[in-house]
């Protein structure tokens, strides 16, 4: 039935163009979308053609989906039925072989942008229209290229929530779309471009469920009253249960103290042992790491990891854990064309463990878990050569490799991996790299961090420059480029480098963007901002008057990390004077709005006050940074402290 699906597939798609052959992602997609329908899931409509192109063969066809049934009749403890579910897996898992991807969830905050502009047709007419994303919709878009200029993407957009009812009881309404596009690549156009965010008619924050608890005490009632539930109703009372929880916990206002969050944890996590099957178990288990976010302990680790540029650098890839690395706001995957590649992997685990991760560095994507017994662990699993992997059991059993087609033998509480020879020395060179970084983050001694820093960046310095490994370069470089200047970075991002397209130098090209767009004498690049209203402004609002210094910061900080005292000081001196603008860009401000708000009110600050994501656009990847630019929005500075900002004025006042 498999094949006969497959070869299906490939044949519809075929002759929907009867030009190009699809490829075995577009295959395999389609599969699971054909699938998908014929299950009926959601009541799913059989596709409707809502636009097409009869000289290329171009189309898109549309399948909705809407469904709501009372949560107690659910038998499916994950929030996606089987169909849906597989659909939407694949996507994630073809993203290794994609031009575009595009994964949100509304939980996260605001999306990157508000919807995309598909483009296809021929060179004497095409097709344009709009797909847009709500504020609560998880959203997941895979483009690929195929043969002879045409392009196969999907777009699978959908929304649940709770329905509370105090005389009917609780609900779950789900709907959502699936568009299929294939079309002609249209000379000069992007198949697929970003919308940008616009207005949201109040604050840039999601506001919190209606159903919410307000407050702590409120809070930990409910958690008390659920998980009680949970252990004497049958198994679609438990689902309900649990998808509740999750929900309440998410949709929780404010934030937790350490005390408060041990006491809910305690209540909650003997369920990720206890729970009914394992899809319970791994709700329960997310649902503690949803309180984790919201607690004193993430906030302090935070803070932690953003101490020296160095250690920062590294954590500002992992926070894009769920988008990869983004380009004008649509992700690029730098690896489609790597060459696949078996790897047979075995080793030894804590004995208590009864699973192991893999883990892709790059994207911190767990790839698969798999079983331990005895505390061994084999498994076998096609992966990119060339890229970096980790098997972890928990934080502290963890072990890193470098894929190149021979098996590993890993080592989880020694940390340590052997393969072949070629990668013996980068396995042992990174497994102490990672040890190091987590012992420095719990470094409270300044001047032993300050110490260790500097250390450590000169063995990456000496990784990079060395010529003896350039995959232990590319690896130097990835947590280390925050230390180098434009023309040193700029030989490992040419077209003729060996490894100039390795996901792991992603970061790094868009960092030395970044710093291209902010050198002297460089033209300022527009981006998109909020005030702490919620209204969109873009930069250029700001430019053209006199002699602006952009501020990028973030809320929490403090002590070495805040120069606002000395941007006081200097606004004073020369606003007046000289017609010194200010302008801070908050670029935490959409994620932590109601800190950055308080912090703004507290400081009462004579200057605009703004958020945005686009940082990335002048490659900020440490704080705070700050750029000069004159009237006639020219770039000429980019100083790295506070006195660096002062001297520079002071010439400018000359």
């Amino acid at each position: 039935m498999k094949n006969r699906l497959l070869t299906t597939a490939a044949c519809l798609l075929m002759v929907l163009t009867g030009q190009a052959q699809t490829s075995k992602s577009a295959q395999r997609i389609h599969e699971k979308i054909e699938a998908f329908v014929a299950a009926g899931e959601y009541n799913v409509s059989k596709g409707v053609v809502i636009n097409s192109d009869e000289v290329t063969g171009s189309k898109t066809t549309l399948h909705s989906f809407s469904m709501m049934f009372a949560i107690e009749n659910s038998t499916d403890s994950t929030l996606l039925f089987q169909h849906l579910r597989a659909l939407e897996q694949t996507l994630r898992q073809e993203t290794l072989h994609s031009k575009e991807t595009y994964i949100h969830n509304g939980s996260e905050g605001l999306p990157l942008m508000r919807g995309v502009k598909i483009n296809y047709g021929s060179k004497y007419g095409g097709i344009s229209f709009n797909v847009k994303f709500d504020l609560r919709q998880r959203v997941r878009l895979i483009a690929l290229d195929e043969s002879k200029g045409y392009a196969y993407a999907v777009i699978l957009v959908w929304e649940q929530r709770i329905i509370h009812d105090e005389q009917t009881g609780d609900h779950w309404m789900m709907n959502g779309k699936v568009y299929e596009v294939w079309g002609k690549k249209r000379e000069g156009t992007p198949f697929i471009q970003p919308i940008a965010p616009i207005s949201y008619n109040g604050t840039a924050e999601y506001a919190a469920e209606p159903t919410a608890p307000k407050t702590y005490e409120e809070l930990l009632a409910k958690v008390k009253s659920i998980c009680d539930i949970y252990q004497r109703e049958t198994e679609g009372g438990k689902t309900a249960a649990v998808v509740i929880l999750h929900k309440m916990c998410e949709g929780y206002p404010n934030k937790l103290t350490n005390e408060q969050y041990n006491t809910l944890i305690g209540i909650i996590n003997p369920f990720v042992d206890e729970a009914k099957g394992q899809r319970h178990k791994d709700m329960f288990a997310y649902t503690c790491y949803t309180l984790y976010k919201k607690s004193e302990y993430y906030q302090e680790e935070g803070k932690a990891r953003k101490r020296p540029a160095m250690i920062q650098s590294s954590t500002a890839t992992v926070a894009q854990s769920h988008k990869f690395v983004s380009y004008n706001n649509l992700i690029v995957n730098e690896s489609p064309n790597l060459q696949q590649v078996e790897c047979q992997i075995s080793g030894i685990a804590p004995m208590s463990a009864d699973s192991v991760s893999l883990i892709r560095l790059v994207a911190c994507e767990i790839i698969g878990k798999y079983p331990v017994k005895d505390g061994l662990f084999s498994f076998t699993c096609h992966l990119p050569k060339d890229e970096l992997y980790y098997v972890a059991a928990d934080p502290l059993n963890i072990s890193f490799f470098w894929v190149d087609g021979h098996p590993v033998k890993v080592d989880l509480p020694h940390r340590s991996a052997k393969g072949s020879k070629a990668s013996l020395r980068r396995n042992d060179f990174v497994n102490k790299a990672e040890t190091e970084r987590l012992w420095m983050l719990s470094l409270d001694d300044k001047e032993e961090l300050a110490d260790a820093t500097q250390k450590r960046i000169q063995r990456f310095r000496q990784a990079i420059f060395s010529g003896k490994d350039s995959l232990l370069a590319i690896y130097a470089l990835f947590h280390n480029y925050t230390e180098l200047t434009y023309d040193e970075l700029k030989p490992f991002l040419r077209p003729d480098y060996r490894y100039a397209k390795h996901p792991l130098l992603s970061p790094v090209r868009e960092y030395a963007a970044g710093l291209e767009k902010r050198r002297p004498n460089t033209r300022y690049t527009d981006i998109l901002l909020a005030d702490t209203l919620g209204e969109y402004h873009q930069l250029h609002e700001y430019i053209g008057r006199d002699y602006v210094v952009l501020h990028f910061w973030e809320s929490w900080h403090r002590g070495e990390y805040d120069i606002l005292p000395q941007l006081r000081t200097l606004y004073n001196k020369y606003h007046t004077t000289k017609g010194l603008q200010i302008v801070s860009l908050a670029t935490d401000g959409m994620d932590n709005g109601q800190r950055w708000k308080e912090r703004v009110k507290d400081e009462q600050l004579p200057w605009p006050q703004l958020t945005t994501k686009a940082a990335q656009a002048y490659g900020i990847n440490s704080w705070p940074e700050t750029l000069v630019i004159d009237k006639n929005g020219t770039i000429i500075a980019s100083p790295q402290t506070a006195d660096e900002l002062s001297e520079t004025l002071r010439k400018i006042a000359e």
